[in-house]
């Protein structure tokens, strides 16, 4: 059931629409016992317990969201690939405590990249960013959801 929401938030993610702005007084912001920076233009325009959505326009949202568990890791890529979304592994590399597998992805007419942060607690955080494929694309190591992940502590 956790994923069907997890699933949905990325597709949000995807597919978002103008929101608006419910917080941008800080340049950080927290979920849970882990704070990060909010890229330079961005907003929080959503903030649940498990989830911060921030965004600079329509179309090039951020996500992040605070999984149950490593093992919904596996599940989550499962379900992005049944829907067919294309999935390319990137190299893994670390950043402060959190061993970090990134991800870019394509779906319909978007772009973007996921990563996937572990700091070993059992509570993985996934770092989302989109935008139009009709842009240049962005690379693993230059978009603003990079900026969250180098940020995240």
């Amino acid at each position: 059931m956790r994923f069907k929401y997890l699933f949905l938030g990325l597709m949000l993610l995807i597919l978002a629409g103008s929101m608006t702005a419910i917080a941008a007084a800080d340049d950080y912001e927290s979920l849970g016992d882990y704070t990060f920076d909010i890229p330079d233009g961005y907003q929080v325009t959503d903030k649940t317990d498990e989830m911060v959505t921030m965004q600079v326009d329509e179309d090039h949202p951020i996500i992040v969201y605070k999984l149950d568990s490593v093992a919904d890791v596996d599940s989550f890529i499962s379900l992005l690939e049944t829907t067919g979304c294309k999935l390319v592994s990137e190299d893994a590399f670390q950043s402060g405590s959190f061993d970090v597998t990134p991800y870019s992805y394509t779906y319909l007419e978007n772009q973007g990249f996921f990563y996937i942060c572990n700091d070993g607690k059992g509570t993985p955080i996934l770092v989302a960013s989109s935008g139009p494929s009709t842009e240049d694309p962005l690379t693993v190591d230059d978009n603003p959801a990079r900026l969250v992940v180098d940020s995240l502590e």
